[in-house]
């Protein structure tokens, strides 16, 4: 049975010969059932602040649980993200190594046309040399054969000494 504080207002206890004081009584019954009052107000208030605090509890419950799902996927995310990242990576330094020695091979290649091409003017700038040489050494000789035969068919023409004196 549940006592409230009506019941204990409301008690009534029948008088005997030599009992209690029956306002002594009522005053304390008056008194316990205040008491009683209080502290049922208490529990029914306690009552409302568990329950309220329960449930703020279950929700950060609620929160943390989303919270950590939601930590896990943005770790896969990132994890992910990391992986393609690297991936990706790895493609552009496999593109770059393939473009880096296509590079070097067409530059091997021009480097090789253009020694050929040196070499080529080389040759062709001794054969210029030597055409040269032998043209002066042809001038040279036409020019000394021009003199040898001047020296040859020269003649010396005097006038008779009579058409002098006149």
């Amino acid at each position: 049975m549940t006592l409230t504080p009506l019941d204990v207002q409301k008690a009534r206890f029948p008088q005997k010969l030599r009992g209690y004081d029956p306002r002594e009584v009522e005053e304390f019954l008056e008194l316990v059932a205040e008491e009683l009052a209080q502290r049922l107000g208490e529990i029914d208030r306690l009552q409302r602040e568990v329950r309220y605090y329960q449930e703020r509890l279950e929700q950060g419950e609620r929160r943390e649980h989303q919270l950590q799902e939601t930590l896990v996927r943005a770790q896969k995310v990132a994890d992910e993200i990391t992986e393609a990242a690297e991936r990706e990576a790895r493609v552009i330094v496999r593109e770059a190594e393939i473009a880096g020695d296509r590079i070097v091979r067409q530059a091997t290649e021009q480097a090789t046309k253009v020694e050929a091409r040196i070499d080529e003017l080389r040759i062709q700038r001794r054969e210029l040399i030597l055409k040269f040489r032998n043209t002066l050494d042809l001038l040279n000789e036409v020019v000394s054969a021009q003199a040898r035969d001047e020296a040859e068919t020269a003649v010396v023409r005097t006038l008779p000494r009579k058409q002098r004196e006149a």
